[in-house]
Parts: C-alpha cells; sequence; structure tokens
C-alpha cells in the first residue's frame, strides 16, 4: 500500500478576507515561505529536507551549514590570537571536517538528522578554512585560497543541478492529481490571485475618490 502524500500544493484558494496591506502581506509570506526558508516543497515527500518549527519550516542543509558556520566563526574571531599562534589546530579542524561531506555525497543519507551531522561537519570545516584565509600571512596566498573556495562553491552547484531541489517531483503521482501538484506554478497562481485582488480594491479606492471629487466639484 503507497503511502498517503500531503501537499500543500493541491489547493489554488488564497485567503483574501481581508484587504488591508499588514494581511496582504503575511499572506504572500505564507505562500513563498518555502521558497525563503524552506527551498524544497513543504509536502512529505521532502519532510527529511526540512525542518518544522511552529508553521515554519527551513532549509535542512542550509539552516545546518551557515549556523555552524557562523557559530564556528564567532568562536574563531573571540579566541583568534589563540589560532593564530596555534593554526595546527585550524588545519586539523578542516580536515576532519571535510571528511563529512565526502562522506554524505558517498551515502546519500535519507534521515535529516544524519544530513544535519554532515552538514554541520561542512560549516565546521568551511570555518576553520575561513579562518586559515585570515591568519595566513601572504596575501597571494589568501588569494589563491579564496579562489579555491570560491571554486568549490560552484563546482558544487553544477553538481547539484538546477532542479536538485525538487528531484521528486519528477515521478510523483501528486502531477496528475487535479489539481496537478506543481509547487512553483501553485505558487505562482496564488501569487497572482493576491496580486489581481490588490488591483482590484485599488481601482475601487480610486473610483470612489473620483466620485467623492466630482460631488464636491
Amino acid at each position: 500500500m503507497e503511502e498517503e502524500i500531503s501537499s500543500p500544493y493541491l489547493s489554488e484558494e488564497v485567503d483574501l478576507t481581508k484587504s488591508g496591506p499588514i494581511f496582504i502581506y503575511r499572506q504572500l509570506l505564507k505562500i513563498t515561505a518555502w521558497r525563503r526558508f524552506a527551498h524544497h516543497p513543504t509536502c512529505s515527500v521532502y519532510k527529511n529536507h526540512y525542518y518544522t518549527i511552529g508553521k515554519l519550516h527551513l532549509c535542512v542543509g542550509c539552516t545546518s551549514l551557515y549556523s555552524s558556520i557562523i557559530l564556528s566563526l564567532i568562536m574563531f574571531f573571540s579566541f583568534m590570537n589563540f589560532f593564530r599562534s596555534n593554526p595546527y589546530y585550524l588545519a586539523f579542524t578542516f580536515v576532519i571536517g571535510i571528511l563529512g561531506p565526502f562522506i554524505h555525497f558517498a551515502i546519500r543519507p535519507k534521515n535529516k538528522w544524519i544530513k544535519t551531522i554532515f552538514r554541520v561537519s561542512a560549516g565546521i570545516a568551511l570555518s576553520a578554512y575561513i579562518g586559515l584565509i585570515a591568519i595566513v600571512p601572504s596575501w597571494w596566498l589568501r588569494i589563491v585560497m579564496f579562489i579555491f573556495i570560491a571554486a568549490g562553491f560552484s563546482l558544487y552547484g553544477l553538481m547539484r543541478g538546477k532542479n536538485a531541489n525538487l528531484k521528486y517531483c519528477k515521478d510523483c503521482r501528486l502531477r496528475s492529481a487535479e489539481p496537478p501538484c506543481f509547487p512553483h506554478r501553485n505558487t505562482n497562481i496564488r501569487i497572482e490571485k493576491i496580486n489581481q485582488f490588490v488591483a482590484h480594491n485599488l481601482e475601487e479606492k480610486k473610483a470612489r475618490r473620483r466620485e467623492r471629487k466630482n460631488l464636491i466639484e
């Protein structure tokens, strides 16, 4: 028996019960939040690709990677003199941490918490590398090291591909549902409904202003 798929993209309805700017902005944010924060569709098929905190969905990869980079860099700059005197600690941290992404790529775990461990490992490795760039005495070596890290990010993006965050959608049975589940198209349709609603309300307000102006004249 196939597991039931729950998806928020099977309805094109939008809550337009109010017309205030704050309410409209909240509706837009709610509709587009998955693009901004989850980076994957927030249906049950992708449940291991995002964390759920209340109504907010956060991308597992980006959240764990960037939070570990930020926290590690805070620690590095807090003890910069120590690491400047003992750079081998950073080099060792980088070598150990960089193993995480390679293991992740080799075994391709599905569980989000295992992914988190490898992403945190990558984040710590990257922050250690950035720390090494900051403390090396030679400016040209800093440039070379920076080029390496920029090239690494570019290569990673190319390896993932353009639609990597939608890879399960291609063979999903909800594509033949009514309406079909196409996350981006569904989101764009609902955004367009909000835009039309706002445009209609603005036209009505302009018409009322013209009427009042004509009455005064």
